[in-house]
This record gives C-alpha cells, sequence and structure tokens, in this order.
C-alpha cells in the first residue's frame, strides 16, 4: 500500500507543461497559463492583443533611439533654454553674493584670459603681447564658396546691402522681440570716422550669386592708458546671417 505522503506520479502532458515553463519568460508563461486554462480563452486573447500592440509599436525590434538625434529635433526655442539652464549650472546656481563666495568658485574662461584674478593685486601694467613687426597680409580662408569682399560704402546699392543684413540678423535680444535698426545714414557716419580705412570694411558674399551674408568692421581709436596713448582699431558690426 502506498504510503499517503508519497506523491503521485504527474500526468505525461502535465508533466511536459511544466519542462516547457522552466524555459519561458514571465509574460509567456502567463500566456501558457492562460492557454492551458480551458474555461478563460477571452483571457487569452487579451493577453495576446496586448503582446502584438507593444510589438507593432516597436516594428518588432527592440531600437534605442540616439540622444543626440533626439536633441538635434528640438525647437531652436527649446534648444536655447536647455543652453540657459546648462549655462546656470556651469556658473554655480547664479551670481555670487559675496566675495568670499566668489573667490571659491572656478571661472572656466576668464581663468583663461589676461584680467587680473579674485583678491590679486596689481601693482604694474603693460602690453599684453609687444607690437607686431610683421602683419599678415594674406587673408584667412573661408569655407568653399565663399569670399571675402572690401565693401564700397560710397556706393547706394552696397550700402543697402549692408542695412538689409545688419537689419535681418545683427544684435537682437534673448526673446527675439527687440533688434537694433540702423539707418544707412547712420552706418556710413559711424563706419567712416576721420582716418577710416576702406580695408577694415570686410564683407563675405556667396560666390554663386554674390549675396553678401557677413560682415566685420573696424574703426581707428586713439585709447589712453594711464600716461601711454595708443593706436587701435574698435571692432563693430560683426554679423553673419545663417
Amino acid at each position: 500500500m502506498a504510503d499517503e505522503n508519497e506523491a503521485a506520479p504527474k500526468p505525461e502532458k502535465e508533466k511536459e507543461l511544466e519542462d516547457d515553463h522552466g524555459h519561458c519568460s514571465d509574460c509567456e508563461n502567463e500566456e501558457h497559463h492562460f492557454n492551458d486554462s480551458p474555461g478563460d480563452d477571452s483571457g487569452a486573447k487579451k493577453k495576446k492583443k496586448k503582446h502584438k500592440k507593444k510589438k507593432d509599436k516597436s516594428g518588432g525590434k527592440d531600437t534605442v533611439q540616439d540622444p543626440l538625434a533626439k536633441v538635434s529635433s528640438l525647437p531652436a526655442d527649446k534648444l536655447q533654454e536647455i543652453q540657459k539652464a546648462i549655462e546656470l549650472f556651469s556658473v554655480g546656481q547664479g551670481p555670487a553674493k559675496t566675495m568670499e563666495e566668489a573667490s571659491r568658485r572656478s571661472y572656466q574662461f576668464w581663468d583663461t584670459q589676461p584680467v587680473p584674478k579674485l583678491g590679486e593685486l596689481v601693482t604694474s601694467h603693460g602690453c599684453i603681447e609687444p607690437d607686431k613687426d610683421n602683419i599678415r597680409e594674406e587673408p584667412y580662408s573661408l569655407p568653399q564658396g565663399f569670399s571675402w569682399d572690401a565693401l564700397d560704402l560710397g556706393n547706394p546699392s552696397v550700402l543697402k546691402e549692408l542695412y538689409t543684413l545688419l537689419n535681418e540678423n545683427y544684435v537682437e535680444d534673448d526673446d527675439n522681440m527687440f533688434r537694433f535698426d540702423y539707418s544707412p545714414e547712420f552706418l556710413l557716419w559711424a563706419l567712416r570716422p576721420p582716418g577710416w580705412l576702406p580695408q577694415w570694411h570686410c564683407g563675405v558674399r556667396v560666390n554663386s550669386n554674390q549675396k553678401l551674408v557677413g560682415f566685420i568692421s573696424a574703426i581707428p581709436a586713439a585709447i589712453r592708458i594711464y600716461d601711454t596713448c595708443k593706436y587701435l582699431p574698435l571692432f563693430a558690426f560683426i554679423v553673419l546671417r545663417y
């Protein structure tokens, strides 16, 4: 007579199902359980439909989206907000309130510039670098398809081109609400002071259609530094259309 505590041998079909479940994932086991239940066909159908929807969304494949591509697809205003947030965190959550707090911070940009450090006592002054004896005469190369052009601002059509370029692309506030609107007459007055040089009105044109897409200029200025007077070019109206 068999012992009551001894387990009875399992039917062959039930044993096969148990072995099959041993290597399935949890979701597959659930499907097996639904399919094995003769009285609940509707549950099995619902489970299958859910799995089918998930496969349709992903195309049946595990795809990983490139985060850089996702960021690049954002609108320009969203990208500006992200950039502002990064800059805010990089400077330590806003400006320092005391000199002691400011001295504990690091300044990645200003630490590379020839300016006094916080708390540094300046006892002398002079040139950052000596005057150059030989000035490069060849212009720097531009990307293919673009070329330099010394603008003749005495030509009304050229002056109009420069006005349009500055009006549509020059300094603008962060909210895109305000932009400088210098008249052609003002530009002519500002860019041709006493001692002005025509080669200091540098434009960038597209070779294919001669469209003006960039501009950089300078005007002469006498700068007094303590008891020394230096004649230097002051750069202004730097703009690039993009």
